[in-house]
């Protein structure tokens, strides 16, 4: 049965038995917790001041030590941003791993291969080093190896080459990148160890061409202007299989896409890769005018910007971040998780499927009238991160004139503790709208059970019978579950007096407590129960499971049992006492008695549970359409 969770406050009008009857204010994408961390992350990391803004580039020195962004994409192409998104920088050396992803396609791996090597240095961006044995640059990430990466484009000309890296960053970032000509011309001036090494490449056979035109390009590459929103869309196309999850464009072709994460993952980060993919474990790049991009492959990308760096080279606020976020939410790449596609498996309200509870006819009406009041996710899968972020958008967005919200656990694998982060998250924003959420059958997490505060049930059945309660405490204020004579009884109603006068005096009554049984399956079918207090549910023993489910349930005013009137096979379920009951059994012998006595009592009963059976098999019959769905 549902519980209130006492170690989490709401707000008394969100927790109350009956749904609220005020306006209810519309979810922004601002109320995501999604959003609220990363600005919350943003927060505890502005003030930090360690690292300093590169000068080597005069243009970079110009840089304001404060502009701090990070942001993050989703597969399937949401963004979240904090802080100076779209303040524009040069991209510099995070445009290595696009450009190699570019001479992957124009050339093909094995040409690549022949001019430039996978393995990692553990020596500093722009180390003059090379593979003894076959001259190579040991990998594209280095500068050596993206000199001749970016040599390796294709491309008549010079013109045609770079017309080429600026159709190919425009897939990824979605839109055409401007070229920063003060860097680009500081770079060019202040270029000598390149040069060195760009001449190095072409005597070792690496470097075709004219070197000062590669070192053109080279240079022009790194001065183009982004912004974090653009590092990572470009990252999020890089976790979606290369195709741009907000345009659509194909960047790079699927197959490449592993080759480039996978040298971003033993070589993105320098001789800080080792300790980054131990700590972070996502590939990443970055780049000396303080960008950072990370992947996560088939669920976000993620583009951090502060322009101090650390004695390494990369941006101080950047790793400090990108080490935070993947501790919050367990994002190492190596972490069992599930495909994000289907966490959500479907989605109802209260119009389309009820709980088993077999109401009156006036019960059902106003239940019906209310039934745009509570919303259903049926959950599914295994909740990771990007999961539990794809669920709390889909929820925010998707609850429209709800009151009640609630999230079915039944079907739902493992719920990692970083993303209840999230889900309580989600919890507070549904809490700070007027609206309940309610927990059903959720599993415990590795660490214990999950606790979002509000209203837990132990299943969807639960929840609904709980939301059809709150609607009738309001609608039916004269409406009393105690206790309903004969004469209200659904079966009974339109006999006259004196069949029921002869009814009364023909019932057995009989109290029951709560785990007594009623009936058993493979009982006689010899009478029928008119339940006139309690709750009484059906249960049938479902083949490998420890415990009877509950198919049905009864409350006061209907009957139990009714098909002993049509039928007289053996009980097909258990009638098992929920609350205590008080039940007036009538046999069918006496029945038959009765209607020779008083002619046209059953004929009226008939009719009765004619219309009865109907309603439920209607109602059951859009439950079985609603879930089918």
């Amino acid at each position: 049965m549902w519980v209130r969770s006492a170690s989490r406050t709401r707000d008394a009008s969100a927790t109350e038995a009956t749904t609220p009857s005020i306006d209810i204010p519309a979810v922004g994408v601002a109320a995501s917790p999604v959003q609220r961390y990363l600005e919350s992350l943003h927060a505890d990391y502005a003030g930090v001041d360690d690292g300093v803004v590169a000068t080597y580039i005069p243009e970079l020195g110009k840089a304001d030590p404060a502009w701090f962004a990070l942001c993050v994409v989703t597969v399937d192409g949401h963004v979240y941003a904090a802080g100076d998104a779209d303040q524009a920088f040069s991209i510099q050396s995070v445009s290595k791993p696009f450009v190699y992803g570019m001479a992957l396609e124009d050339r093909g791996v094995e040409e690549v291969l022949d001019h430039v090597g996978v393995e990692p240095t553990g020596d500093p961006f722009n180390s003059i080093v090379v593979d003894e044995v076959s001259n190579r640059p040991f990998n594209p990430m280095v500068n050596a190896g993206a000199i001749v990466t970016t040599g390796l484009v294709a491309g008549d000309d010079t013109d045609a080459q770079w017309a080429r890296i600026c159709r190919g960053f425009s897939a990824y970032t979605g839109r055409v990148l401007d070229l920063d000509e003060q860097v680009y011309l500081s770079e060019m001036v202040t270029g000598d160890r390149n040069r060195a090494i760009a001449y190095l490449m072409r005597n070792f056979g690496m470097l075709d061409g004219d070197v000062d035109e590669v070192l053109s390009l080279y240079f022009r590459q790194c001065s183009l202007l982004v912004t974090c929103r653009d590092l990572a869309i470009a990252a999020a196309t890089l976790a979606n299989g290369g195709a741009n999850p907000i345009s659509g464009a194909r960047a790079i072709p699927e197959r490449h896409v592993e080759h480039v994460l996978s040298v971003m993952q033993t070589c993105g980060m320098y001789n800080y890769a080792g300790a980054w993919t131990y700590e972070v474990g996502l590939p990443a790049k970055s780049g000396v005018s303080g960008g950072v991009i990370a992947v996560l492959p088939g669920q976000i990308g993620v583009g951090v910007f502060s322009p101090p760096l650390d004695a390494r080279g990369n941006s101080v606020r950047g790793i400090e971040v990108c080490r935070r976020f993947a501790r919050d939410f367990a994002l190492h790449p190596h972490r069992a998780r599930s495909n994000t596609a289907d966490v959500v498996r479907r989605r109802y309200t209260g119009h389309r499927v009820r709980s088993t509870l077999v109401r009156t006819v006036e019960e059902c009406e106003a239940i019906e009238e209310h039934g745009d009041e509570i919303v259903v996710f049926e959950l599914q899968g295994n909740l990771y991160f990007a999961d539990a972020e794809q669920l709390v958008r889909q929820v925010l967005s998707r609850i429209d004139g709800a009151r009640v919200v609630v999230l079915d656990g039944e079907r739902l694998g493992r719920i990692d503790p970083p993303a209840i982060r999230l889900l309580i998250g989600l919890a507070d924003t549904v809490a700070s709208t007027e609206r309940v959420l309610v927990t059903a059958g959720f599993p415990a997490s590795p660490e214990g059970p999950v606790d979002l505060g509000g209203i837990t049930a132990a299943d969807v059945d639960d929840a609904l019978e709980w939301w059809e309660e709150s609607v009738l405490t309001t609608t039916l204020p004269t409406r009393t579950s105690e206790e309903l004579p004969l004469v209200s009884q659904e079966l009974l109603r339109g006999i006259t007096p004196e069949q029921l006068a002869a009814i009364e005096h023909a019932v057995v009554v009989t109290d029951l407590g709560v785990g007594e049984y009623l009936a058993h399956e493979g009982d006689d079918s010899d009478c029928v129960y008119f339940l006139l207090a309690g709750r009484i549910s059906v249960r049938l023993q479902v083949e490998g499971k420890a415990t009877a489910r509950r198919v049905a349930g009864f409350g006061p005013g209907v009957s139990v049992g009714e098909l002993a009137l049509l039928d007289e096979s053996p009980r097909s379920a258990d009638l098992v006492v929920e609350r205590p009951a008080r039940v007036a059994s009538l046999a069918v012998r006496d029945l038959d008695d009765l209607d020779a006595e008083l002619p046209g009592l059953k004929a009226t009963i008939y009719a009765n549970l004619a219309h009865s059976l109907s309603e439920r098999l209607r109602r059951a019959n859009g439950r079985i359409r609603a879930l089918e769905q």
